[in-house]
């Protein structure tokens, strides 16, 4: 029971609630949120809790973003690596029950950078958030310092694109999880060349 205040009345927070129900509210706003979120499409029996995208979708998914990008900032782009396959965050590979399993894709451009990249950052950041991916700025210390901006959700699991005064640009992308043995897909995908 809340506490009687100098002038008899029961004692109430800020925002009105008494102590005790200000508490409770908060657990049952905190259990409605866990399990809204931890909603979502009912997962089939055997079936892995990723979304339901095959592994060739995320790989042209990923593919498709990257290239997306480098044609937004123009240049001499050229495959770096990929696309090369991946375990989600999460997986150790080992097919466990424990393991939530699948797999990405990863893909990487790269082209000679230009003395001033503030322009492209802009470029490649608007488009990313078009698609729906949350973008955040980045700068490495220093008096030339290399300049960025990644990305997470949407298509991929994660983006970045880097304009290093030494390395040039590059795009790094990794897709989103999809459906997939990793050891039976590293065994039947041919190895990229670049």
């Amino acid at each position: 029971m809340a506490g009687l205040g100098s002038d008899g009345v029961a004692a109430r927070s800020a925002h009105g609630l008494r102590p005790e129900r200000f508490g409770s509210a908060v657990v049952a706003a905190l259990a409605v949120s866990l399990l809204t979120a931890c909603a979502g499409e009912p997962v089939e029996s055997g079936a892995s809790p990723h979304r339901a995208v095959s592994s060739d979708d995320a790989k042209q998914s990923i593919t498709d973003v990257v290239d997306r990008t480098a044609e937004i900032v123009d240049g001499d782009w050229r495959v770096l690596s990929g696309p090369r396959l991946g375990l989600c965050p999460g997986s150790d590979g080992s097919g466990d029950a424990e393991d939530p399993g699948g797999v990405t894709w990863v893909y990487v451009e790269q082209r000679p950078g230009t003395d001033d990249p503030r322009d492209d950052l802009r470029k490649v950041e608007s488009f990313w958030q078009r698609l729906g991916i949350t973008t955040k700025r980045y700068r490495s210390g220093g008096d030339d310092p290399d300049l960025g901006v990644s990305g997470r959700g949407g298509p991929v699991t994660s983006i970045d694109f880097l304009a290093s005064a030494e390395g040039g640009y590059s795009i790094d992308g990794e897709s989103a999880c999809a459906d997939g043995d990793f050891g039976e897909l590293a065994t039947s995908t041919p190895s990229p060349t670049p």
